[in-house]
């Protein structure tokens, strides 16, 4: 058996103090986890989800502006990009797959796409490809909200991205409190919530920043999709209100090659259906981990 591995690094750039953790043992697959955010942290999945993924090296790094890494957050994907490639760098480890959720899936594309040879695969958990996008369904989820009508009964997808995004939030969080409205569109129930807030309790973190950073609401790689090399399998939620159906199905209509699995989930599968979702990702990560001579 190879030596387990569990390490932590902090890798220094010009303007930031990268905190990363890798987890596995010496020779594994290596997986890259990008978290959510702007802002949030690695500590939660690997709390809740490392335990399911001992076959492989896991890098947990937090993105600046976020967690336990010192540093402003970016708007910046092409910034973030290099932070991915540098820690990877750091690491010594030549190829990774990337695996991503939420916010982090705009920067799984960007660093696809900056270091093509540092990347064999993406596996996308509930992305975000269009903040444009989730600040219309925010909007209209927060008027379905401020009412009290069902916010699952409120249309999602007619093309229509009317309005600047960023104004399209403020107006949001006018009627509903930003937390709240979160909350309704990600868990589909107190406990789910509760489990998650449970965890991040538990994490150590850094100077985070509260405020996303300036022009996050108008990042969008929906239309630079199509210039992928490497394999994209989306694992989507059914009960995400933040990403499903309007992020997938934008997704999948630009890159109709992705695989796709949907569960009954909201925004954190691995809380709502931890059994399925870790027989999903195995399955996921097993595609894009894999040798050429393998397919």
């Amino acid at each position: 058996m190879s030596e387990w591995q569990d390490q932590i690094f902090n890798v220094s750039r010009a303007d930031a103090d990268l905190y990363v953790e890798r987890a596995g043992p010496a020779g594994a697959p290596v997986l890259y986890y990008l978290h959510g955010g702007p802002g949030y942290n690695s500590h939660s999945f690997r709390d809740l989800v490392g335990d399911d993924l001992e076959e492989y090296q896991v890098v947990y790094a937090d993105q600046r502006g976020g967690g336990r890494t010192y540093g402003s957050g970016s708007a910046d994907l092409s910034v973030l990009a290099s932070d991915v490639a540098a820690v990877l760098s750091a690491l010594e480890v030549p190829t990774a797959a990337l695996l991503a959720h939420g916010f982090g899936a705009l920067v799984a594309v960007q660093t696809a796409l900056d270091y093509p040879e540092a990347v064999s695969g993406l596996v996308l958990v509930n992305p975000w490809l269009s903040m444009p996008l989730l600040a219309r369904d925010i909007n209209r989820a927060a008027v379905a909200y401020s009412t009290g009508s069902p916010l699952r009964a409120a249309p999602t997808d007619d093309g229509e991205l009317a309005g600047d995004p960023a104004q399209l939030v403020d107006e949001a969080f006018s009627l509903v409190n930003p937390k709240a409205l979160f909350d309704a569109m990600q868990f589909p129930s107190p406990a789910a919530r509760l489990r998650l807030e449970h965890s991040d309790a538990d994490a150590l973190l850094g100077p985070s920043e509260e405020d996303e950073p300036v022009g996050v609401w108008l990042l969008d790689r929906l239309e630079r999709l199509a210039e992928l090399e490497q394999p994209v399998i989306i694992l989507a939620g059914r009960q995400d209100l933040t990403s499903f159906p309007s992020q997938a199905e934008a997704t999948l209509e630009r890159l109709p090659a992705a695989l796709v699995s949907i569960v009954d989930t909201g925004h954190y599968p691995w809380i709502d259906e931890p059994e399925e979702f870790a027989s999903l990702l195995h399955q996921a990560l097993a595609e894009v981990t894999k040798k050429p001579d393998e397919s």
